[in-house]
């Protein structure tokens, strides 16, 4: 049975991601601009950054080392390399071969947001399932890192949507089904824990937490590469500050929940 508090997640996190999406898929034109929204994308560098490095790439070495206790191997690191190298690959070869209108960036092929969208979405999903089979103080520490980078990397995703050739109905659609990932791990999470024993949960966990390790690094530094946030964006002292505001509260979050090992 559905708690009040998993239903209060439910809505937060909706609500949430709603608003990390709102200006780039209401106001596509802006999205397109080589400026873009400066400032959000220099929050989600710096936020996607300690998410890689600080959260989910050490969860992920924990997890796979529960999974596989006799391997001493970095695997978790070696999956989120290749994911990184896959994606830098992708961007390369569905890259439009034209230069966008003046001011504005080249449109991209739906191939490339659809693909990140759904990278995100499966870690999302998990972490919703992790919310839905914790107890209460557990699920108030993993509800609050999920807050913490949900709008954001909606905001990133729905972004990378408006500088595509998706129309505005593909792209609500497809981040209506991004914004409800994370609500829907929540709401079967109680009856994933029931069919996957302690050791597939983990090797299940460390991989998409690895994964998602490589995609939110591939997000903040190389992606779109002439104009990737960390170069674009952060090189002003407002941009740099803000990056390391979005890396600073990240961290905050993963400092506040102790060990990373819960996802």
């Amino acid at each position: 049975m559905v708690t009040i508090f998993e239903w209060i997640a439910v809505f937060s996190i909706l609500a949430v991601t709603a608003i990390g999406g709102y200006l780039p898929l209401t106001h596509p034109e802006r999205a397109r601009r080589v400026s873009g929204f400066p400032i959000g994308q220099s929050f989600a560098a710096g936020v996607f950054l300690a998410l890689s490095l600080v959260i989910m790439l050490p969860a992920a070495t924990h997890n796979l080392g529960k999974a596989f206790p006799g391997l001493d191997f970095p695997v978790a690191s070696v999956v989120a390399i290749l994911i990184f190298a896959a994606l830098l690959w992708l961007e390369q070869s569905i890259r439009p071969p034209r230069e966008g209108a003046q001011g504005q960036a080249a449109l991209s092929t739906p191939a490339f947001p659809l693909i990140m969208t759904g990278l995100i979405a499966v870690p999302s999903f998990f972490l919703g399932v992790a919310l839905g089979v914790s107890d209460l103080i557990a699920g108030v520490m993993i509800l609050a890192a999920i807050l913490a980078h949900k709008g954001t990397a909606g905001f990133a995703l729905a972004l990378k949507m408006a500088r595509s050739t998706m129309s505005r109905g593909q792209s609500v659609l497809v981040y209506c089904l991004f914004a409800c990932s994370t609500p829907v791990g929540i709401l079967v999470g109680e009856q994933v824990s029931h069919y996957l024993s302690g050791q597939v949960m983990a090797m299940v966990k460390g991989g998409i937490l690895s994964l998602a390790a490589g995609t939110f690094l591939y997000m903040s530094t190389l992606h779109e590469l002439e104009h990737t946030p960390l170069i674009a964006d952060c090189r002003t002292r407002k941009g740099f500050a803000v990056m390391l505001l979005g890396f600073a509260v990240t961290a905050l979050v993963r400092l506040l929940l102790g060990e990373a090992h819960h996802f």
